[in-house]
C-alpha cells in the first residue's frame, strides 16, 4: 500500500490496517498534537489518535488517490524531522 511505504520512509511505526480506509501509525513524539502541527506545517491532514481512544497516535486516511499519497511523502518526513 501506498500509505505504508510513505510512512516507513518517514520511519513511522504502524500496524497494517484491515478493511479499514485509515492508518493509526505511532506519533514519532508523545504528544501527537505536536506531531499533527508539524504535519498541518507541512499541508498534511492529519487528527489526533487521543480522539479516538489512542492518545500517542495519529489517524491518517488514505482513501484519496495514490498520486495524492505519494505527493505528501517527503511532507511526512518533514514533519518527523522537525520533531526529532
Amino acid at each position: 500500500a501506498a500509505m505504508a511505504d510513505v510512512l516507513t520512509d518517514a520511519g513511522i511505526e504502524f500496524t497494517m490496517p484491515r478493511g479499514a480506509f485509515y492508518f493509526f501509525p505511532k506519533s514519532p513524539v508523545a504528544d501527537e498534537a505536536a506531531f499533527i502541527q508539524a504535519l498541518v506545517e507541512e499541508r498534511v491532514l492529519a487528527v489526533p489518535g487521543r480522539g479516538f481512544g489512542c492518545p500517542g497516535y495519529a489517524r491518517f486516511a488514505f482513501c484519496v488517490d495514490t498520486k495524492v499519497i505519494e505527493g505528501a511523502r517527503q511532507s511526512i518526513k518533514n514533519a518527523v524531522k522537525k520533531l526529532k
